[in-house]
């Protein structure tokens, strides 16, 4: 129940970050708000790792680089995500955002891709795929 209302509480989020950042970035461009929005998460982050005093980050060596890079990834997800409200509206670009995010976890759990378990994948799990694409579509008209 708790990842249940985490992944709830990302998506409104999620949501509301796509909505804000298109407005920014109308007013100062697109990658100068993917930069606005990465700094403000990060102080915010900052600030939180601070306050619960958690000293795990001393171990970022430990980290892979390969996954230490993903912050990067996020600049490029949120101006993909702006482009994309901009040219669509936000309803379709969460519907496509979600459908693509969809599609690439089956295939990662397929495959047991970045240490995570392999997890078969059955009719079921594309029928639902292909039931938000055709929800999508619907959408369209």
């Amino acid at each position: 129940m708790k990842g249940i209302l985490f992944a709830l509480l990302g998506g409104f989020f999620l949501t509301f970050q796509s909505v804000a950042n298109a407005t920014i970035s109308n007013q100062i461009g697109s990658w100068q708000a993917a930069v606005m929005t990465q700094l403000t998460g990060f102080v915010l982050a900052f600030a939180i790792v601070l306050m619960i005093r958690d000293r795990s980050y001393r171990q970022l060596t430990e980290v892979s680089p390969l996954y230490a890079s993903g912050g990067m990834l996020a600049a490029i997800v949120l101006f993909s995500n702006m482009t994309a409200v901009h040219i669509m509206g936000v309803t379709m670009t969460i519907a496509v955002f979600l459908i693509a995010q969809l599609v690439l976890a089956l295939v990662i759990d397929s495959k047991g891709w970045f240490d995570m378990s392999q997890k078969k994948i059955g009719r079921t799990q594309i029928a639902g795929v292909l039931m938000m694409i055709a929800g999508v579509i619907i959408l369209k008209l």
